[in-house]
């Protein structure tokens, strides 16, 4: 599956750092690069794209990431302007919930829009979808309650004809975007790898589906040590009996 990295792109990182850390996630094998926006000053903003866009040139995906830091103005201003660089994506320009905002940006940008990750539920993502407020929507596993209404969410995009990037956690994401019939990207992260014995595979720009059973993965003996409880769930009663850790 294409593979996009974020942890190098934070606003904390000066840009000469932003670009090392571009280089090394290409050298790595990971396809994409994306870098937060969202300063106050959009001018620095514009500076900072363009320095990552000529360093990476014109043929590597490049997405950017506002975490929800501009108003309708601010967004279709800046949204025009970003258009010269050819992002793959501009993700969550406006509020989260503003399906309406979102739905008249995608509407008049060139530029694909990306949004998605901090809803909750099936239903949440039901209104963002319905809205046309997304190119790219982006649900997160976890958040939304787990694989089966993840499935829902995936139906919902697909029926759209919408692309998918799901939100953090490649572990769970990977498998879920390989069976997604239309585009998908997953989000290369690797703060959750010292969990598991396994490492997923990175090569040509993509992160390769394990071949081995569920989700490929098993948990490390740093996962076991950092546990702090446990619930086990009987299918029987459904009652939960809390044990300690």
């Amino acid at each position: 599956m294409p593979c996009y990295n974020t942890s190098g792109g934070f606003l904390s990182a000066p840009i000469e750092q932003v670009l090392d850390n571009a280089d090394a996630a290409l050298a790595r094998g990971i396809g994409g690069i994306k870098i937060k926006v969202g300063q106050p000053d959009t001018t620095a903003d514009l500076r900072r794209v363009q320095a990552v866009r000529e360093h990476l040139g014109a043929d590597t995906a490049l997405m950017v990431d506002a975490n929800q830091q501009w108003d309708r103005a601010t967004a279709q201003r800046f949204g025009r302007t970003l258009e010269q660089f050819r992002l793959t994506w501009i993700e969550e320009p406006l509020d989260a919930h503003d399906a309406e905002g979102h739905a008249a940006l995608a509407a008049s940008l060139d530029t694909p829009v990306a949004t998605g990750e901090m809803l909750t539920s099936a239903e949440e993502h039901t209104r963002l979808i319905d809205a046309g407020a997304a190119d790219f929507i982006q649900p997160d596993a976890p958040r939304v309650g787990g694989i089966t209404p993840f499935l829902r969410v995936m139906a919902l995009a697909d029926h759209k004809a919408l692309s998918l990037a799901p939100h953090f956690a490649m572990e769970v994401h990977l498998r879920l975007a390989a069976a997604y019939p239309g585009t998908a990207w997953v989000e290369h992260f690797e703060w959750l790898e010292p969990l598991f014995n396994e490492r997923l595979e990175l090569s040509g720009g993509r992160m390769r589906v394990p071949d081995r059973p569920g989700l490929g993965l098993s948990l490390s003996d740093r996962a076991a040590a950092w546990t702090v409880d446990r619930c086990e769930f009987s299918v029987t009663d459904r009652a939960a009996v809390a044990v300690p850790g």
